[in-house]
């Protein structure tokens, strides 16, 4: 471990159902060992059925139970909420899971467990398990307004088949262990007692649930809409049965092909008094066409709108919301501006060349089986995901080899000819631009845009360049920004309490997405009131103070704060962050054996919170402590005036907050090709040895209170790492180069005079 120096303050100035399970399982244990269960040890397991099979037996579930009671009360009480019902579920301690489950924001995320345990003491007299919570859940779907149905529906939407076939990897992941920690104990009994839960109640709620939504709305499951141009589309269309009048139109279009999903979403459009419709691109369920991702979705989410509009039951007016891909499907609509869409709500909105697979011009590995997930069947092929140690064994395996990027579908055993494809195009070119606004295209969007995202959301890059691009071209553009701490799943639905190890502010689980876009649809059509989070531009949780606050522009946010320079070099771990721009020009050196792949360079941080620094890679510069309280809330700007020895190179950094007990909280990770970052459309090459100024370009958003006494960590390193590309810096394809390329050692300096940006401010506690 890194040890801090004492020093003394400085003055500040007035300036992609995987995800879910291990960012909320957020496992706190010690290294207590436990004997790994004899049935998970000596019973096949090389199948899901093989799974299921060890799952319903009686005697693994009375040792899963065993188990999870020895485990201490003070490693269960500090889990997570997800963790945490689960175990208190198991363990059968039903009082303190309803005490539990009775403080949260939103109880109904855990009502499966009540349900459950319900018909379970209901049925010891019945002895019928089923007919028990069958009575029980008719019972609350009676008194259940459309709201509430659809609450009670989207709280009930698990899968049991992902919730197996996740507890089948952690299976084959723990199976050949004689013993367990405690991490690795709330791991297998937390995910074996979800699945032990949903197995039994989803079966019963789930036809129950729809008889009930039959009963109030018309549900179209499966229009086939053919557009002007020959392009089919499924579409699922729900409307109330009481309203007769004509209403506007809450529109996703998506990719992603599950009916049951699309009915629930249609569903709660029409709760709220539109007509919900979730239209599927082309080739998806009973569309005839190829399906293509991502190049005409623009144009046929146009004349889908134009359809819409024309309907008897549309009163003309259209508005679209959704995540991820979702968020991306609206921008390439709006880059068409048809008269009735009328406003875009982008949550988490994807972008090819701004976030996966590319960001900031370095291809990465994560989403590489994406396009099998969307393109192997006509709905979604959930096996692709599914194995996850395939896949990050898969990506070790590429970086170890050093083999040519491009070769990942020879490891793979398989093409992957849109990946392939978008390999052929590292610069933001032609490709990419004519699927969403580019340039002046963003001077002719003039309809309300509300982007969500959130600080640790994968797609932010992308959500929030869709947004500093807007503004560039269109400074009176209506766009607002709302952001928390929230990843990518939970930046698009209810958060829970816990992201990864760090515990939420209370008010950052106010954030309901779709209610709260609901509410803006609701302000901008019918002039209701504006949501409580969206009141101004940009509108964020800032992290430890506990309030959301309210700013009128991204860009000035940026443009607050502390200039920070590189002071000259001196002996020991740490060099100085300074504030004060130096007199003469230094330089620090990095030197990294490109061929080496025993050591990674640049990883993003795996926990937010630390018990303190860990050792680094890369050259860690920290700041004096602050004299008063402070508030870091935008993005890092500036530049790093840098010379190396090759015509390449890839940079990147993280930011840490290095609070007043010496624990380091994450801020944010960055990387960058430096040939790119001046023109993401044109390669610039470096001359080697020569100085040259690389701008920070795309880093991301965060926001946090900062205590006086703590200070700033800046890790600058070269990336290098199986989450990417490796830049071997010889000016050609980065995608064919290979280990062979490394040649001499890269020799990196990172001059003096480079300006770190950093967004922070004195926190005033009256605003």
């Amino acid at each position: 471990m890194l040890i801090l120096p004492k020093t003394k303050p400085i003055v500040t100035m007035t300036i992609y159902f995987i995800v879910l399970f291990l960012s909320a399982l957020n496992v706190k244990a010690q290294q207590t060992s436990y004997a790994n269960l004899s049935q998970l040890q000596n019973d096949a397991i090389n199948s899901e059925q093989d799974a299921e099979r060890l799952l319903t037996s009686e005697d693994f579930y009375q040792q899963l139970v065993k188990l999870a009671k020895a485990l201490p009360e003070a490693i269960v009480s500090e889990q997570s909420t997800f963790t945490q019902t689960a175990l208190r579920s198991i363990r059968q301690e039903q009082d303190k899971l309803n005490a539990l489950i009775a403080k949260q924001q939103y109880p109904l995320e855990y009502y499966h467990y009540q349900l459950f345990h319900q018909a379970k003491n209901n049925s010891q007299r019945s002895q019928n398990f089923e007919l028990a919570l069958t009575a029980q859940f008719n019972q609350q779907l009676q008194a259940a307004d459309n709201e509430q149905l659809y609450k009670l529906d989207a709280a009930l939407g698990w899968s049991v088949n992902n919730a197996l076939n996740y507890v089948f990897n952690v299976f084959k992941q723990l199976k050949d262990n004689k013993s367990l920690n405690e991490a690795q104990v709330i791991q297998l009994v937390s995910n074996s007692e979800i699945y032990h839960v949903v197995a039994q109640v989803i079966p019963v709620t789930k036809p129950l649930l729809a008889a009930e939504n039959q009963k109030r709305y018309i549900i179209e499951p499966d229009v086939l809409i053919t557009t002007k141009d020959g392009i089919e589309h499924s579409a699922t269309i729900v409307r109330s049965k009481t309203d007769k009048q004509k209403r506007p139109t809450a529109f996703q279009f998506t990719i992603y092909a599950d009916e049951r999903s699309h009915i629930r979403t249609a569903t709660h459009a029409a709760a709220h008094g539109y007509v919900g419709i979730v239209a599927n691109t082309r080739g998806k369920r009973n569309s005839n066409n190829v399906i293509v991702p991502w190049e005409h979705e623009g144009k046929d989410a146009t004349r889908l709108i134009d359809w819409i509009s024309k309907q008897d039951w549309s009163d003309g007016r259209v508005v679209m919301y959704g995540g991820s891909y979702n968020g991306f499907t609206q921008w390439a609509a709006a880059k068409y501006h048809h008269p009735a869409l009328k406003a875009i709500a982008p949550y988490t909105a994807a972008n090819l060349a701004t976030g996966l697979p590319m960001e900031n011009n370095i291809f990465l590995t994560a989403n590489y089986q994406w396009s099998f997930h969307v393109t192997n069947n006509k709905t979604m092929d959930q096996s692709v995901y599914g194995d996850w140690q395939y896949w990050n064994n898969l990506y070790q395996e590429l970086f170890t080899s050093g083999r040519a990027f491009k070769e990942i579908d020879e490891l793979a055993g398989k093409a992957n000819l849109w990946f392939q494809k978008w390999l052929s195009h590292p610069s933001y070119d032609e490709y990419y631009q004519q699927m969403v606004p580019y340039g002046k295209d963003y001077l002719n969007i003039n309809i309300p845009v509300l982007t969500v995202t959130g600080y640790y959301d994968g797609g932010q890059i992308s959500a929030i360049d869709f947004m500093t691009e807007h503004y560039r071209h269109n400074p009176n553009a209506n766009h607002s920004l709302l952001i928390g701490p929230y990843n990518h799943w939970s930046a698009q639905n209810i958060p829970r309490s816990h992201l990864g190890n760090y515990q939420l502010d209370k008010v950052a689980l106010e954030k309901d997405t779709e209610e709260t876009v609901f509410a803006w649809f609701d302000h901008l059509l019918y002039s209701k009131e504006k949501p409580a989070l969206v009141q101004n531009k940009v509108n964020y949780q800032l992290m430890g103070s506990n309030t959301w606050q309210f700013a009128d522009s991204y860009q000035a946010m940026n443009a607050n704060g502390i200039d920070f320079y590189l002071a000259a070099p001196k002996k020991g771990q740490f060099q100085i962050l300074g504030t004060t721009k130096p007199n003469t020009i230094a330089s620090h050196q990095q030197v990294v054996d490109m061929a080496d792949r025993s050591v990674q360079h640049n990883l993003d941080a795996v926990d937010i919170i630390s018990d303190q620094l860990a050792e680094q890679t890369g050259i860690v510069f920290l700041s004096q402590p602050f004299e008063q309280d402070m508030q870091y809330a935008g993005a890092p700007t500036g530049y790093f005036s840098i010379a190396v020895n090759k015509k390449d190179v890839d940079i990147g950094f993280n930011l840490y907050h290095i609070q007043a007990d010496g624990k380091a909280f994450h801020l944010t990770h960055y990387r960058s090709r430096a040939s790119y970052a001046k023109d993401m459309s044109n390669r610039q090459l470096l001359t080697p040895d020569q100085k040259t100024t690389i701008p920070l370009i795309n880093a991301r958003m965060n926001a946090k209170l900062m205590e006086k006494g703590s200070r700033i960590a800046l890790v600058l390193d070269v990336n290098k790492n199986h989450t990417t590309q490796v830049n071997m810096g010889t000016g050609k394809d980065v995608s064919i180069e290979t280990i062979e390329d490394a040649g001499e050692k890269l020799n990196l300096k990172w001059f003096t005079d480079s300006v770190i940006h950093l967004p922070v401010t004195p926190f005033n506690y009256e605003h």
